[in-house]
């Protein structure tokens, strides 16, 4: 299990240079920390884990995280597949479901981004954008990363999405995400990944989810200092789920 350093960082103009202030308060659980043959021994729990995260912290309580874990992974909320994981659809009812219970209710739980979801949380905003999640974090939001593993073909300038995961987002600076990555590829101790990006110009982001294919362009690509999957060439963000207390 990761545990946090707690420094805080002063940043003058968290607009200007983004925001690091909470990175290092936010957890940094790492998903194969959950076990158990009901968990799938956390295989497939990166979306429960990365809004726990994020709730913990809001919440103020880390002393339980991995009971809050296995909740947001039931049926009752997120509903994750030990085959197929968590969809956008579960990450935003067990958001609200959580969320009612500890928080008596949100400010704002509303998703960007092609994949399928229910329109009460739609944003309306297909492609994400940067400006909005680069100014996100504060300490009564959150934001979470759900990325698509890609493998690119330069012949018809495609890019096949061949899976997924969830992350969390801590803060931002300059040109730099700073994520908690609850993969065990990125590390089992506690660690901000500072991520650059680029935006994507042209082709198709193609495959067999609901909303494929569509345009490439304008969608984040995630470049160094993340972790891609084995098998993958391009981590893209197909969507974010932000959340206000």
């Amino acid at each position: 299990m990761k545990c946090a350093v707690f420094i805080l960082s002063i940043v003058t103009c968290p607009v200007c240079f983004g925001d690091t202030s909470f990175a290092d308060k936010i957890p940094d659980f790492t998903q194969t920390d959950v076990t158990g043959i009901g968990s799938g021994d956390g295989q497939q729990y990166c979306a429960p884990v990365a809004i726990s995260n994020s709730i913990v912290w809001l919440n103020k309580n880390d002393s339980q995280q991995l009971e809050l874990v296995n909740k947001l992974a039931s049926k009752q909320y997120m509903n994750t597949s030990l085959k197929n994981g968590t969809g956008t659809t579960g990450v935003l009812r067990g958001v609200e479901k959580i969320s009612t219970e500890l928080f008596g209710g949100y400010k704002k739980l509303e998703y960007e981004g092609w994949r399928k979801h229910p329109k009460s949380y739609s944003s309306g905003v297909k492609v994400p954008n940067i400006k909005k999640v680069k100014s996100f974090i504060s300490k009564n939001t959150a934001a979470w990363i759900n990325v698509g593993w890609y493998k690119f073909n330069k012949g018809k300038n495609e890019y096949e999405r061949i899976g997924g995961h969830w992350i969390t987002l801590v803060g931002t600076k300059g040109n730099e995400f700073i994520f908690h990555d609850p993969a065990p590829r990125a590390g089992k101790s506690f660690s901000n990944e500072y991520v650059e990006y680029t935006t994507i110009k042209n082709g198709t982001l193609v495959g067999q989810k609901s909303g494929l294919p569509t345009s490439a362009k304008g969608y984040i690509s995630l470049e160094k200092g993340m972790h891609v999957k084995s098998g993958a060439d391009f981590a893209i963000v197909d969507g974010i789920v932000y959340f206000e207390i």
